[in-house]
C-alpha cells in the first residue's frame, strides 16, 4: 500500500481561534508530562466552558477510568486506578471524580513495610509475597442494565460500582469462583493466608442486555509459550444474580486452550463467542529486572465457541482455533451472524508494543534517555498502524477466514498508536457496524526507545523501516471509520502539545444513526486552551464532522486526571437497586486474616469489611 496524507483535520484550523493551534512543531518539549501526575483525592464541580459553545441537545452521562503511576517506571495505563462522571445537563455539566478503591488498592494504601509491603514488579504489577497482588480495576466501566454498572481489569476480578457514587459495591463473582493464573510450580511460593490471589481474565468482559447474559473468561496456568500443558482458559457465564458458571475450553483435538500473551477483548455475536489473544505481553523475565523486549507476534489467535454447546451439566467446552494474519488489541464483531459468517473490526498494531513502558534512562533512538518524569509512560511504536476488517466462517467443525473479505487500511500521518474505539452502544455491538471512531494517540520522537526498536527491526509489513523513522513528531487524531466503505471519511488532528485518548460515542436524543451523535475525547495539553484552565480537558466533537475541530472544550482546576483508558456513556442513571446482586466475600477476609499481622487485621476490620463484608 502506498503512503498517503489525510489531513481534513488541519483544514478547520483557518476559521478557529489562533490560541487552539498555537502549539505547533515537533519539540518533544510540548508533551504535557502532567498526564503522569493525577489527584488522588475525590472532587467535584461545575465545568467551565473554555473554548466554543455548547451543543443544546448534548445529555447524558460518560464515565472514564484512569491509570496514575504511582513511582518512576510504573506503566501509567495501568497504574493507580480513578473514576470520573462527566454529566451534561441542559444548563451546564459537572464532574465528579473518585479513586477505584478495590480491596488490595485500599490495602495497598496503608500498608507499606517489609515483608507486607508491595512492591513493583518490571512496572506492570505491584506484588506483596504475603497479601498477592493489587487489582487497580482500571481498564473499563461497563453497563449491566437496570442502573448496574461494572469496572474491569485484565489482572482481577470486575468489580460492580454505583453510578451516583461512583464506590465499588462487590466483586462479580465470590474470590473462590476464580481460578489463580499463576502455574502450578508457583503454588510453593503462594502461601494459603493470601487475601489478593493473581487473577487474568479480559479487559472487556461483554454484557448482553438483550439476552441479560453476561460472558467474561478466566485463564492462565502459563507464563508466556513455556509451560503451556498448564495452560487454561474458562469460559465464565453470568446471570447477573447467581454463581458464575464455567466451561474449560478445549481444542478440537482435545487439548486445554491457553493464551500466551493477554485477552484484551472478547467478542460475542448472536451465536458465537470468539477468544482473542491479543499484542500485548508480558515477558517473564520483565518480573525480575530484565528489560528485554518480546517482540509481539504478527497474528492473532481466535478460538470460536458456539453459545448452543454451553451446555448445563457439563464443564468443558469445544472451540475451534484459527490464527488472522495481523496483530491487534480491541476487537468488535457484528452481533449479526447470519449464515455463521462473522465480522471483525480491529486496529492494526503492527509493530507497536503496549505492554511496554519508557524506563528510566532507556537509551533514546534519537539521542538522549528517558527522564524519570517521563519514566513508565508507554514506549512510542516504531510504525505506523493501521484499521483492519476480518471475516470468519464457522462451520460444524471448523472455522476459516474468508480471505477475499480482508481489509487493511493505514495512514501514515495519522494511524500512529492506534487506541481506543467509540462507537454507538459502546461495548455492546450493534448488529452491523457502520461507524467507528478511533484513537490514535500520536508519534513522538522522544518516546522512540533503542531497545523496542531492536525487537521490532524485522517485524513484518513495517512501512517505516528504524532508519526512515519520522524526524517529525506525529499529533494525536481523532478518526472516522466508515466500516461499510472501510474507508475513512473524517479525521481531526489535535495541536502538538495534545495527547488525546477515551474517545466515547453519546447519542443525540430520538436518533438511530450510528453517526447521529457526539464524540466526547480526553485531552491533556502542555498549553491550557484557556488560562483558567490547567490543561486536563474535555474536547467534544461533532460525530459527522470531525473535521471542524471541537465544538467545546471543558475543563476545571480540580478535574485533574493522568493517562485514561476505556470511556462509557449512557443516556441517564440512578441508585444501584437495593435487592441487587452482592458476593457475600467476608468470610474470605475475616478466615484469613488471623494469620496476618496486626497491621494488615487492622485494615482488613476497619477499611475492607465496612465496604465489602
Amino acid at each position: 500500500m502506498q503512503r498517503r496524507t489525510f489531513l481534513k483535520g488541519l483544514a478547520g484550523a483557518a476559521c478557529m481561534p489562533s490560541q487552539l493551534f498555537a502549539s505547533t512543531g515537533s519539540d518533544s518539549s510540548l508533551f504535557p508530562e502532567s498526564i503522569m501526575r493525577a489527584n488522588f483525592t475525590p472532587s467535584s464541580g461545575e465545568l467551565q466552558l473554555l473554548y466554543g459553545q455548547m451543543p443544546i441537545d448534548i445529555t447524558g452521562h460518560v464515565f472514564f477510568a484512569e491509570g496514575i503511576p504511582l513511582e518512576n517506571d510504573h506503566l501509567s495505563p495501568s497504574g493507580r486506578g480513578a473514576l470520573s462522571r462527566i454529566d451534561f445537563y441542559s444548563d451546564k455539566s459537572t464532574f465528579t471524580r473518585k479513586m477505584i478503591d478495590t480491596p488490595s488498592a485500599i490495602m495497598q494504601q496503608h500498608i507499606d513495610y517489609w515483608p507486607d509491603k508491595f512492591n513493583l514488579l518490571g512496572g506492570m504489577a505491584y506484588h506483596s509475597p504475603t497479601m498477592g497482588f493489587v487489582n487497580y480495576c482500571n481498564t473499563a466501566p461497563n453497563y449491566l442494565g437496570d442502573n448496574r454498572f461494572a469496572l474491569s481489569y485484565e489482572g482481577g476480578v470486575p468489580y460492580e460500582f454505583d453510578a451516583v457514587t461512583l464506590d465499588l459495591v462487590t466483586p462479580i463473582g465470590h474470590y473462590d469462583e476464580w481460578q489463580s493464573s499463576l502455574p502450578p510450580w508457583m503454588d510453593a511460593f503462594t502461601p494459603d493466608k493470601w487475601l489478593f490471589p493473581q487473577v487474568r481474565t479480559t479487559g472487556h468482559p461483554y454484557f448482553d442486555l438483550d439476552s441479560d447474559e453476561c460472558f467474561t473468561i478466566n485463564y492462565g496456568g502459563n507464563i508466556s509459550n513455556t509451560g503451556t500443558k498448564n495452560g487454561f482458559i474458562r469460559l465464565l457465564k453470568w446471570d447477573k444474580q447467581s454463581e458464575l458458571k464455567g466451561w474449560d475450553i478445549l481444542g478440537r483435538d482435545g487439548r486445554p486452550a491457553y493464551i500466551a500473551a493477554t485477552a484484551h477483548s472478547l467478542g460475542v455475536t448472536r451465536n458465537h463467542i470468539l477468544i482473542f489473544e491479543t499484542a500485548a505481553q508480558v515477558e517473564p523475565l520483565r518480573m525480575i529486572g530484565i528489560r528485554s523486549v518480546y517482540a509481539q507476534q504478527h497474528r492473532t489467535p481466535v478460538w470460536v465457541i458456539r453459545k448452543k454447546d454451553l451446555l448445563e451439566g457439563r464443564d468443558i467446552v469445544t472451540a475451534d482455533y484459527i490464527e488472522l494474519n495481523f496483530d491487534t488489541s480491541d476487537v468488535m464483531c457484528n452481533y449479526d451472524d447470519h449464515d455463521d459468517e462473522i465480522t471483525i473490526y480491529g486496529q492494526y498494531l503492527g509493530a507497536m508494543d503496549k505492554s511496554e513502558p519508557q524506563y528510566n534512562r532507556d537509551k533514546l533512538v534519537f539521542g538522549g534517555r528517558v527522564s524519570s518524569s517521563l519514566s513508565g509512560y508507554p514506549a512510542a511504536p516504531v510504525d505506523v498502524g493501521g484499521l483492519v476488517r476480518a471475516r470468519l466462517q464457522v462451520k460444524s467443525n471448523s472455522v476459516s477466514e474468508i480471505a477475499g473479505d480482508f481489509r487493511l487500511i493505514r495512514d501514515d500521518q495519522l494511524f500512529w498508536d492506534m487506541n481506543d474505539p467509540a462507537y454507538r452502544g459502546h461495548f455492546q455491538f450493534p448488529e452491523q457496524f457502520e461507524h467507528i471512531y478511533w484513537a490514535a494517540v500520536g508519534y513522538r520522537k522522544g518516546h522512540v526507545i533503542e531497545r523496542v526498536a531492536d525487537a521490532y527491526k524485522d517485524y513484518p509489513n513495517r512501512l517505516f523501516s528504524n532508519d526512515s523513522l519520522p524526524q517529525q513528531d506525529q499529533p494525536s487524531a481523532l478518526i472516522h471509520m466508515d466500516c461499510r466503505q472501510m474507508s475513512v471519511t473524517d479525521a481531526y488532528q489535535f495541536p502538538a502539545d495534545c495527547v488525546m485518548r477515551t474517545p466515547q460515542f453519546m447519542s443525540k436524543p430520538n436518533s438511530y444513526g450510528q453517526d447521529e451523535g457526539y464524540v466526547f475525547t480526553a485531552v491533556v495539553r502542555k498549553h491550557p486552551t484557556n488560562p483558567s484552565g490547567n490543561g486536563k480537558e474535555i474536547w467534544l466533537f461533532d460525530a459527522q464532522n470531525l473535521a471542524q475541530g471541537p465544538l467545546a472544550i471543558l475543563g476545571h482546576p480540580e478535574l485533574n486526571f493522568a493517562t485514561t483508558n476505556h470511556a462509557l456513556w449512557v443516556p441517564s442513571i440512578g441508585p444501584r437497586p437495593m435487592n441487587a446482586y452482592k458476593a457475600q466475600v467476608a468470610e474470605f477476609f475475616t478466615h484469613r486474616a488471623p494469620k496476618h499481622r496486626r497491621a494488615v487485621r487492622q485494615v482488613i476490620e476497619q477499611q475492607i469489611l465496612p465496604r465489602f463484608g
